[in-house]
């Protein structure tokens, strides 16, 4: 009973994994908004980057110092 995968389980798996991806762009988005795209330290600027690329930020999606 407990070793078998049903389709209705690897739906809400799927479901689930793609709610996950959804807040994590959308808070990516917010983040990257209120924020500069540029830092001093290279560790912030690095993972600003990586925010900025997890957010889609590419065509008219703005920074905080872009406007």
């Amino acid at each position: 009973m407990g070793a078998f995968v049903t389709i209705g389980d690897m739906l809400q798996a799927l479901c689930l994994a793609v709610a996950g991806l959804a807040c994590l762009v959308t808070l990516a988005t917010i983040i990257t908004a209120l924020t500069p795209t540029r830092w001093e330290e290279e560790p912030i600027d690095r993972l600003f980057r990586m925010l900025n690329l997890i957010a889609g930020n590419v065509g008219h999606n703005r920074n905080a110092d872009d406007r």
